[in-house]
């Protein structure tokens, strides 16, 4: 049984495509998503909702990817969460300023979903 089956994710993107295609991608392999149009929203949804993991663009609306990183992932009711952040600019991100925000893993657009699967199962296997 795959060991993501029925795991909720949390997707942060202004771009209705990206929301759309990875909704979709997530649906047919039986995982659970929930969608967020900017940062603030993407906040509240993970306080509200709790996803098992959280996919963040790094470049936002109201507050990026990073402060909602830095907002979750130091927060002991959100230690078993797991976040992946997202950018187009991969090669201009400091990747201290990625190790210091608490996530789990990056990834640069654009990406497979094959490749977003395998780092989703990448992060969830080794921290479990």
């Amino acid at each position: 049984m795959d060991a993501l089956n029925k795991k909720s994710v949390l997707i942060i993107d202004s771009d209705d495509n990206v929301l759309s295609a990875l909704s979709t991608g997530l649906k047919s392999r039986s995982m659970l998503p929930i969608t967020a149009k900017d940062g603030y929203d993407g906040y509240n949804r993970a306080l509200k909702e709790k996803p098992d993991i959280i996919l963040s663009e790094i470049t936002l609306p109201t507050m990026d990817g990073f402060k909602i990183a830095k907002l979750l992932m130091f927060d002991e009711r959100y230690m078993d969460t797991f976040m992946i952040l997202m950018t187009n600019n991969i090669e201009n991100i400091d990747a201290d300023k990625i190790s210091s925000s608490g996530v789990n893993g990056y990834l640069g657009k654009p990406f497979k979903f094959s490749d977003l699967i395998k780092k989703i199962n990448e992060v969830t296997s080794d921290n479990e």
